[in-house]
């Protein structure tokens, strides 16, 4: 997983960089101001730390900002982070198993969100299938599955009536699928 520490500034540290530049001021002048250490201040605008609730506080105060702003922008750049890792774990998965065969330099900048999950549903075990659901909504999961993989038929039957039942809760998963299966071949058909 990429380490924390490690990442470029987020949107939290721009916002915060862009309110003192546009303010005029020195992180030394804010450091004094909401009485913290520059160095502190400066690692937290660098992303290589976290905005503790405290200085949240105290630079909303000074910025004039609604409370709870800065928090929140920095769970969201959390969570970004934690799902562009998940993406970063799927795809190296992927590749060890060797289901990108046919391409080059897959990663988890440039493989679409449909591929990703059609390939981890086939390719992959129930933990990383799990991942799917951290990173996408169940219902989005579900269209992808069945408009990529329940179309394949035979080829992929065994699988779909697994994936149908433990993870969307099908009942009588092999009518479901057959049903489908014809819905969605004629749909392409009137469309052709």
């Amino acid at each position: 997983m990429t380490n924390y520490y490690l990442c470029p500034m987020s949107n939290l540290s721009q916002h915060i960089d862009s309110l003192i530049k546009k303010g005029g001021y020195k992180q030394s002048d804010i450091a004094k101001a909401i009485g913290a250490h520059r160095q502190l201040l400066s690692s937290v605008i660098m992303g290589k730390r976290e905005l503790s609730m405290q200085m949240a506080l105290k630079l909303e105060s000074f910025f004039n900002l609604p409370e709870g702003k800065l928090i929140k922008m920095q769970v969201e750049n959390s969570i970004s982070r934690y799902k562009y890792n998940l993406k970063t774990d799927l795809v190296k998965e992927l590749n060890k198993v060797n289901a990108f065969w046919s391409y080059a330099n897959v990663s988890a900048d440039n493989i679409s969100d449909e591929e990703l999950i059609e390939k981890t549903l086939i390719y992959l075990d129930m933990k990383d299938i799990s991942k799917l659901f951290e990173l996408y909504k169940r219902d989005y999961i579900r269209m992808v599955w069945r408009e990529n993989m329940v179309i394949q038929g035979d080829y992929l039957f065994n699988l779909n009536v697994m994936i149908a039942m433990f993870y969307f809760d099908i009942k009588e998963p092999e009518q479901y699928l057959r049903s489908t299966e014809h819905k969605l071949i004629n749909k392409k058909l009137r469309k052709a």
